[in-house]
């Protein structure tokens, strides 16, 4: 049972951390990337890349992983979502094009490294934690503890930084931050790269404690959109909260169910939440955010 929940919570930590890069690109943007999901796949493959192909030293593949996101979500922003953004273009069609970018990154995946799965070794060799007759890889402690720490950064700099007023403001009001002297197009530029950065991570992170493959960024990207709206879309604390909680529920469901209810009973959730709750769980209602 240790196990289990402890993959649970790296699992939910990875949910986080795509349902944060959600949340601060359309609070900053008012866009909702579909190819976040996707980042961690690039992340996972490109640190296995540069460490079994290009030969280089661990640290400096995990490195090179996360330039490798942070350049795609550059690319993203620059190819396809900012010329879109500058004819104020409609969201779904914005959406379309990340949606597009994400499965092309899934392509290139599989034609440059194949459909076989593939892992990573551990960041801390001989790294276990035991409990009681339990004894748990120490990778699942490093993914909750980044995550922790990742989630701090963030929220300290929206908080408490003019980078994060200026993102801040960008998320009110694209026109009135303008006015102030705020530009709307770098603040995206910044989330973009940003988000891709730590999708890049989360997949250097989890790859040694499970695997990657060029097909998993779906399922990240759909798990890591349902954490943010069951969180509350658009907070940070509501992404932690809802990645934690969908991790828990699908590794519960895997184990004691059957791992093909997972999606099932994940959107049931969803569903049943915003019949009772729209806003999610830590979200505030339209009546209290205009008050």
């Amino acid at each position: 049972m240790t196990l289990i929940l402890a993959i649970g919570l790296a699992t939910g930590c990875v949910y986080a951390l795509i349902a944060v890069g959600y949340s601060l690109e359309y609070r900053t943007t008012g866009i909702v990337n579909f190819a976040e999901g996707n980042y961690v796949m690039v992340g996972g493959f490109s640190t296995y890349w540069l460490l079994n192909v290009a030969r280089l030293p661990y640290p400096i593949a995990i490195l090179g992983g996360i330039l490798v996101t942070t350049l795609c979500g550059l690319v993203l922003w620059y190819a396809i979502v900012l010329p879109l953004w500058r004819r104020r273009s409609p969201p779904y069609v914005v959406l379309l094009g990340t949606i597009v970018f994400g499965a092309i990154l899934s392509i290139f995946a599989l034609l440059l490294l194949g459909p076989l799965p593939q892992t990573l070794p551990p960041w801390i060799p001989g790294f276990f934690i035991t409990f009681g007759d339990s004894r748990i890889e120490g990778q699942y402690l490093v993914v909750v503890v980044m995550t922790l720490l990742i989630m701090a950064v963030i929220t300290s700099t929206l908080q408490f930084t003019r980078l994060g007023r200026e993102m801040r403001a960008c998320a009110a009001s694209r026109d009135t931050s303008e006015l102030v002297g705020v530009s709307p197009e770098r603040m995206g530029m910044l989330s973009f790269a940003a988000t891709g950065a730590v999708g890049g991570l989360a997949g250097a992170m989890i790859t040694p404690a499970q695997f990657t493959s060029a097909d998993v960024g779906l399922a990240y990207g759909v798990f890591g959109f349902v954490a943010a709206v069951l969180g509350g879309f658009g907070t940070m604390r509501g992404a932690f909260v809802g990645g934690i909680i969908l991790g828990l529920v699908n590794v519960l469901v895997g184990r004691y169910i059957s791992s093909n209810y997972q999606a099932v009973i994940a959107f049931a959730m969803l569903l049943a939440l915003l019949a009772v709750r729209p806003q999610g769980i830590t979200g505030k209602s339209w009546e209290e955010s205009e008050t």
